[in-house]
């Protein structure tokens, strides 16, 4: 698989990450992450999901993962107590980095907790996307899809790997609409 695609950045409506809470209702407040302006420049810090009562924009890191030939994607199905999008489906695996914590350091992080993987990441894409939880700075990384994944029961209850191909031309409903919006642009 070409891991080196252009990163941009554009526009998207809405996401949504598998949740990082052990009881896979929302994201843990407990962790302060940075509040960003509209150019991802740092601004403050404070409790995850507030940034946006502050007028300011929240961080999000997240990745997809490949097969090696690039055919095929890992989709997964959000938990049915999220916050955000319960029980759609999605390709995109992260979260909100915690503060002072890169967005490449945030996706390896995720992917450790979410599914229990350290593959390489590559950076592809950046997008400003308005979100349920308010404005985001998202960042997307690609890695390749091998080795056996063992995810979080209370985080990714049901994954399979599907055809990209497929996906891109049915995708199934729901599906969380910044994923959709990302698989297209990287792919489409």
């Amino acid at each position: 698989m070409d891991l080196s695609m252009t990163a941009g950045v554009e526009t998207a409506t809405a996401t949504g990450f598998a949740d990082r809470s052990p009881d896979g209702g929302g994201t843990d407040t407990r962790d302060a992450v940075d509040y960003v302006d509209v150019d991802d420049r740092l601004v403050s810090t404070g409790p995850h999901g507030r940034a946006s009562d502050s007028g300011l924009h929240h961080r999000t890191a997240a990745t997809i993962l490949l097969s090696e030939d690039g055919s095929q994607v890992l989709l997964y199905r959000r938990p049915l107590a999220s916050r955000f999008y319960p029980g759609h489906h999605d390709v995109l695996v992260g979260g909100a980095p915690r503060a002072g914590e890169t967005y490449r350091q945030a996706a390896g992080r995720r992917l450790a907790e979410q599914l229990r993987v350290r593959p390489a990441l590559h950076e592809v894409l950046r997008l400003r996307a308005a979100t349920p939880a308010g404005p985001c700075h998202l960042t997307v990384h690609l890695a390749d899809l091998h080795g056996p994944l063992r995810p979080d029961p209370l985080r990714i209850p049901h994954h399979e790997v599907v055809p990209l191909v497929g996906l891109l031309t049915e995708p199934p409903e729901p599906f969380v609409p910044t994923g959709l919006v990302v698989l297209r642009r990287l792919f489409g």
